[in-house]
């Protein structure tokens, strides 16, 4: 359990603050954690990339989810080198951007309306069952 005192301007040192904790309390607002220091680099790094600083937490979060997804893909368990996974994920996006640009306008959007066609469906039989 997390431990909060007013008086001191530190988080608990026996919570990790690069780690969050199984037993960490998620009605806890974060802010009571975050360290004089925390809003020092934030101002510095929303300032010197001229956005606010909510945007630069919420792209931070963003990039943070990216980058554990991309870490637990399969392709990354399945091959084990990152230089070989990234090489190969670059290769299969350029595949599909040469792909997407063979098709017309129409064929694009009968396709994107085949796929919204199936998430529906497949929404509407995950409610049934």
């Amino acid at each position: 359990m997390i431990e909060i005192s007013f008086m001191r301007s530190r988080p608990n040192r026996k919570m990790s603050t690069r780690t969050a904790t199984l037993d960490e309390d998620p009605s806890i607002p974060v802010w009571l954690q975050a360290t004089e220091s925390f809003y020092k680099k934030l101002n510095r790094v929303a300032k010197e990339c001229e956005v606010s600083r909510y945007e630069a937490l919420s792209r931070g979060l963003s990039a943070l989810l990216n980058e554990v997804r991309t870490q637990k893909s399969r392709l990354n368990i399945v091959v084990k080198s990152p230089n070989q996974s990234n090489a190969f994920r670059r290769t299969m996006g350029q595949v599909s951007r040469n792909y997407w640009a063979t098709l017309t306008q129409e064929e694009k959007r009968v396709r994107a309306q085949r796929s919204a066609r199936a998430r529906w469906d497949k929404k509407i039989l995950d409610r049934l069952t």
